[in-house]
C-alpha cells in the first residue's frame, strides 16, 4: 500500500485525481492538496481520498462515480458547482467532514447496489440533497436549503440517520417513498415552509422517528400517504402549521411523544389510521386530532387545553380511546357526528368550557368505566338519533345536566353515577321522541330532579337508586316510561311526578317524601304496588273539586242575579224622587 500526492506544484508526478487513480491500487491512499479539481472522475478501486486542509478549500467541481464494487473512504473534500455531486452506483463510500454545495441534480447519490456511510458532512443550496436508493447511514450532518427533498429515501433503500439537523428547505425534509425502510434518531427538522410538509411517507415506505425534534413549519409537521407507514416515538412536534400530523390512506403511530402549539394536532382521513400510546397533545388554536372516514386508536395519552375540541370524529370515521384524559377545551371535548363511533373506555372528561362528550347526527358510542365532571355545559348529549351504550360511568359535578338525549336518540345506561349537578337542570334530561334503558344506576343529591321525561319521551328505569332531590326525583312529563323496582328515597317534594303521563310504575319503594306521587293533568299511569291507588284517588279529589267548581260557579250567580236586581229597584226608585222634585219646583214657580 503507498500513498499518492496529488498537488498542482511544477514538478509534481500526480497534477490530477485522475491520474492519481490510474496509477493507484486497492488499499493505496490519495492525499489532494487544496485547490479546485474540475474533473470528473470514475473510482473503480478501493482507495483513500484525503484533502489535505479543510473541505472548503479542496474542491471537485465535477461528478464523481463509484462503481465496480470498490469500497472508497473519502475525507476532507467538497463537491460544488457542477451538475451533480457523488453518486455510489455499485460500491460503498465512507465519507467524513465533507461538503456537498450548489450542486443541481443531487448532492449524493446512493444507487441500488449502493452503500454509503455518511459523518460529519453538511449539504446545501442543490437539487436534492441526499437521494438513496440503495443503503445509507449518517451521522452528524447539516443538510438545508435543498430546492427538492433534502433527503429522499426511494425504491428499496435502507436509510438510517442520526444526530443531525435538516433545515430550511424548499421542499420536504425527508420524502420517504416506495418500498423504502427508515429509521431516523436524535435530529431536528426544522423551517420548512413550502407546499410539502416537512416529512412526507408515500407508497409502502416505512420510517421510524425517534427523540426528534420537529418544528416552526408554515406547512405542516408529517405527511402519511397511501400503503405506508410513519412511527414516532419519543418525539416532539411543536408550531407546525396548520397540522402537525396529517394521515391520508396510510398508517401513523405515536408514542410517548408531545404535540403542541399549532393549529391541528394530527388530521384523519381516507382511509388513514393513527395510533396514539403514552402521548401529550396541547395547546393548539383548532381541535387537538380531527378524523374524518379513518380510524383513530388512543391509549394512556392526555389530549389538553385546546380553543376547540379534544378529539373530533366525522363521515364514518371509528375511534378507540382508552385510559387517556381530555380537559381544558373551548368546544365540546369529545365531538361525535354524521354516523361515526366510538370506544370510550376507562377515561375521564373533565373541565371542559362547553359540552363534555357530543353525540350527533346518528353516531354512536361505547362507554365503560368512565368519569365525566366539571364540564361547563350538558356533560353527555347524545342527539339526532344517535345512540349510546354507557355502563359504569360516573357523571358528577356538572354545570347543566349530566347526560341531555335529544330528538329521537337512545341511551343504555348501567351500573352508573350520577351526582352534584347545577340547581337548575335535571341530572338527567330525557327529550323529544328520545329514549332511556337505565338499569342498576344510581342518581342522588342534586338539588333539581333526578331524571327528567319530557316531549314524549320513554323508557326503562329498572333497580335503579333515587335520592337526595328537592325537586320531583322522577319527573315525567307529555311522556310514557316504565318505572319498575326502584328505590326512591329522602327527597323533597315528591319521589315521581306525573304531568299527563302515560307508562308504567312497577312495585317501586318510595319514602322520605312530602309526597310520593305528585299529578297533574290527564294521566294514564299504570301503577302497580305501593301507591297503586294514587291515580284512582287523584280521580277522586279531581272529582270533588270539579263538583266544588261547579257549586261555587251556581251560588256565585244566584248572588250576582240578587244584586242586579236590587241595583234595578233602586235605579227605579232615584227616578221616582226626581219626578216629585221636578213637580215640586214647578208649582213653587207658579207662586
Amino acid at each position: 500500500m503507498k500513498t499518492i500526492h496529488v498537488t498542482r506544484k511544477l514538478l509534481s508526478k500526480y497534477k490530477t485525481i485522475e491520474e492519481a487513480l490510474l496509477d493507484a491500487s486497492d488499499g493505496d491512499t490519495i492525499k489532494i492538496d487544496p485547490g479546485t479539481y474540475q474533473e470528473s472522475v470514475t473510482i473503480a478501486k478501493s482507495v483513500h481520498l484525503v484533502g489535505l486542509g479543510e473541505p472548503e478549500t479542496v474542491i471537485i467541481q465535477a461528478p464523481m462515480d463509484i462503481i465496480n464494487k470498490a469500497s472508497v473512504s473519502i475525507k476532507n473534500i467538497s463537491f460544488a458547482e457542477c451538475e451533480k455531486g457523488l453518486t455510489v452506483k455499485n460500491g460503498y463510500a465512507q465519507l467524513t467532514h465533507c461538503q456537498f454545495t450548489r450542486l443541481k441534480k443531487w448532492g449524493i447519490h446512493v444507487l441500488e447496489d449502493g452503500h454509503l456511510d455518511l459523518t460529519d458532512a453538511t449539504i446545501r443550496h442543490s437539487g436534492i440533497g441526499l437521494f438513496v436508493v440503495g443503503r445509507a447511514r449518517a451521522e452528524y450532518c447539516a443538510l438545508y436549503s435543498q430546492r427538492g427533498s433534502q433527503v429522499c429515501v426511494s425504491g428499496n433503500g435502507r436509510f438510517v440517520m442520526k444526530h443531525s439537523h435538516i433545515y430550511q428547505g424548499k421542499s420536504a425534509a425527508i420524502y420517504f417513498d416506495q418500498n423504502s425502510r427508515s429509521f431516523v434518531e436524535n435530529c431536528q427538522i426544522y423551517g420548512h415552509h413550502s407546499e410539502n410538509m416537512q416529512l412526507k411517507s408515500t407508497g409502502n415506505s416505512e420510517a421510524a422517528l425517534k427523540d426528534c425534534l420537529i418544528y416552526e413549519s408554515s406547512s405542516g409537521g408529517a405527511l402519511v400517504l397511501g400503503e405506508s407507514k410513519l412511527t414516532l416515538n419519543s418525539c416532539t412536534l411543536t408550531n407546525n402549521v396548520p397540522r402537525q400530523v396529517v394521515v391520508l390512506g396510510g398508517e401513523t403511530i405515536i408514542q410517548n411523544s408531545l404535540f403542541e402549539t399549532g393549529q391541528i394536532g394530527v388530521d384523519i382521513n381516507d382511509n388513514g389510521t393513527a395510533q396514539l400510546e403514552a402521548t401529550i397533545l396541547t395547546s393548539h388554536e383548532d381541535d387537538h386530532i380531527r378524523v374524518g372516514d379513518g380510524a383513530l386508536y388512543v391509549y394512556r395519552s392526555t389530549i389538553k387545553f385546546g380553543q376547540k375540541s379534544g378529539v373530533v370524529l366525522t363521515k364514518n370515521a371509528y375511534a378507540h380511546i382508552e385510559s387517556s384524559d381530555l380537559f381544558g377545551h373551548m368546544m365540546p371535548q369529545l365531538a361525535v357526528s354524521e354516523q361515526a363511533r366510538v370506544s370510550l373506555k376507562h377515561s375521564a372528561i373533565f373541565y371542559g368550557k362547553h359540552y363534555g362528550f357530543w353525540l350527533t347526527e346518528q353516531a354512536s358510542a361505547d362507554v365503560g368505566h368512565c368519569r365525566f365532571y366539571e364540564n361547563e355545559l350538558n356533560q353527555l348529549v347524545i342527539a339526532d338519533k344517535s345512540e349510546a351504550d354507557l355502563e359504569d360511568i360516573q357523571v358528577f359535578d356538572g354545570a347543566q345536566s349530566g347526560l341531555y338525549i335529544h330528538d329521537h336518540s337512545h341511551a343504555n345506561v348501567v351500573n352508573s353515577t350520577f351526582y352534584h349537578h347545577n340547581d337548575l337542570y335535571p341530572q338527567i334530561y330525557v327529550s323529544s321522541h328520545s329514549t332511556i334503558t337505565m338499569k342498576e344506576s344510581k342518581l342522588y343529591d342534586s338539588y333539581e330532579s333526578g331524571i327528567r321525561f319530557d316531549m314524549e319521551a320513554s323508557g326503562l328505569l329498572e333497580h335503579c337508586q333515587f335520592s337526595g332531590h328537592y325537586e320531583a326525583q322522577i319527573d315525567i312529563q307529555h311522556s310514557a316510561p316504565t318505572i319498575r323496582e326502584c328505590v326512591i328515597e329522602n327527597g323533597g317534594t315528591c319521589a315521581i311526578r306525573l304531568l299527563h303521563a302515560g307508562g308504567f310504575i312497577e312495585n317501586c319503594t318510595f319514602s322520605g317524601h312530602e309526597h310520593n306521587i305528585a299529578i297533574g293533568g290527564e294521566c294514564d299511569t299504570d301503577i302497580i304496588g305501593q301507591e297503586a291507588d294514587a291515580l284512582r284517588q287523584y280521580a277522586e279529589a279531581l272529582s270533588v273539586t270539579e263538583e266544588m267548581e261547579a257549586q261555587l260557579s251556581q251560588a256565585e250567580m244566584r248572588a250576582a242575579l240578587e244584586k242586579a236586581q236590587k241595583d234595578a229597584e233602586r235605579e227605579e226608585r232615584t227616578v221616582e224622587i226626581v219626578g216629585l222634585v221636578e213637580e215640586l219646583e214647578e208649582q213653587l214657580g207658579k207662586k
